[in-house]
Formats: structure tokens, sequence, C-alpha cells
């Protein structure tokens, strides 16, 4: 921990805020299938991971609610302002694990619920079905996992949507991978040295398909979009696709 207290970036554009290891963005408000999360986990005030969970917006409103909350992330500053802004009276509900997808684990059958909100899209297909089997296995029997993906319909991104559209059709089973993302950016004169170097955007049919095959039941996924989302999403509806999928009970 530093020894002056961090504090969140100033939002970036309307309603997001950018993180301090330049992986993208918190959106300022939550997303419908956080919200989603968020009502499971009040109803049964369990004990949930918030994966990814950036600077805490999903782990604040949970722990409002109720539950128990892990919330992890990557980035120890994210987590020391998470806990900065913590109210006294939650943190006795709240655990901060510093740690990285797909190496981080946790005990198996630990969680009543999982959120992964905007972070499977940082993963190629390998990746990808490592994080799924490991979150299968921190689940409970009948406890669900959460989860939100970027699309290529998602900010500047949507310009190059034609080709992942060309791709699916074509039958590729990652029609949203972008291999080099300095490369094809498709913001002129944007210093993009600080985008990752591949992003994997989803849909809601790529995410159903391996959330089936990680032994899921796929109980609702679509696309989604807010009222929150940025400017650079005016008037897409499909900027993030979401997915919701039960353990078997025993």
């Amino acid at each position: 921990m530093t020894d002056k207290p961090l504090k969140m970036p100033d939002v970036f554009v309307k309603s997001l805020i950018p993180t301090l290891n330049n992986m993208g963005f918190m959106l300022k408000e939550l997303d419908p299938y956080s919200e989603l999360f968020l009502d499971y986990i009040g109803n049964t005030k369990g004990h949930a991971l918030d994966m990814g969970c950036a600077y805490g917006m999903a782990t604040n409103a949970a722990l409002q609610r109720g539950a128990r909350i892990t919330a992890c992330d990557m980035e120890p500053g994210h987590l020391e302002i998470l806990e900065d802004r913590c109210p006294d009276e939650y943190k006795d509900r709240l655990t901060c694990v510093v740690g990285v997808l797909p190496d981080v684990d946790f005990p198996e059958e630990s969680f009543d619920a999982i959120l992964c909100s905007r972070v499977i899209h940082f993963f190629k297909e390998d990746d990808v079905r490592t994080c799924l089997r490991k979150m299968h296995s921190w689940l409970k029997p009948g406890a669900k996992l959460f989860m939100v993906a970027d699309t290529p319909y998602s900010g500047p991104w949507k310009e190059l949507a034609h080709e992942y559209e060309e791709r699916k059709r074509s039958g590729h089973p990652w029609p949203g991978l972008i291999e080099d993302c300095v490369a094809v950016f498709p913001r002129p004169g944007y210093d993009a040295s600080t985008l990752p170097e591949f992003l994997n955007f989803m849909d809601p049919d790529i995410l159903t398909r391996e959330f089936e095959r990680a032994d899921f039941t796929v109980e609702r996924a679509s696309f989604s979009a807010s009222d929150h989302d940025d400017p650079l999403n005016a008037g897409v509806g499909a900027t993030h696709a979401g997915i919701v999928g039960k353990k078997p009970d025993r």
C-alpha cells in the first residue's frame, strides 16, 4: 500500500472511469447483468466473488445489500481505493485479494455467486476456458456466475464490427478476436500505446457456447446496454453481452 491515499481518476467521458493499469474503464453506473447479480446476492445474503472488481462499484452495492464479498483485482491500487471508500460498518464483510485470472485460485465451492464483469474479453480461447472451469469449481452447487463481456459494437471498435460479422457468418469460432489492437485501432491520432495487445470481443452466442462447455446451465444471455453507456456508444444497443449460468445442483 502507498503512504499517500490513492484516488480514483476523473471520469474520462460521461460515465467511464479509467483504470490505474490501462486495462480499460469502469462504468460509473452498473450494467443490467451486474444489477441481476445484486438482486440475486441481496436475496441470498451469501458470500460472493467480484472478479476484476476495479474500484468496487458492484462490491459496495452488494455490501449494502447484506452480502459478504471477496473483491479480487490484479491492480493493488484499485483495492486500496475500494477499501478506503468502503464504509466502516461493511468492512467486516469485505475481503480484498490481489490476483489475476487465470492464475488466481480460491477453494472449491466457496461462493454463492460470482460476478465477472468486463474481464473475459481480455483472454483468448484457452484462458477463457480455464477461467470458466475455475469459476465453476469455486461456486457451490446451485450457485450462479454472472458475466459481462464487451462486444464488437463497443465504443470505436464498432467501426470494425462488419469484419466480426463476416467472420461469424463464415463459422469462425472467435469472430471478435483482434490480434493487434494498436495496429487496427480505428481512431487516427489516438495514443493507442495504452491499449492491450489483443481483445477478444464476444456475443451472447459465444458466451452461451463456452458456458455450456464448462457445464453451466444457461439461464439468460443477451446483448445489453444501459442509459449510462458512454457517448461513443450512442444509439448502439449491443455494447455488452451478458450471461447468467447456474452450476448444477448435486
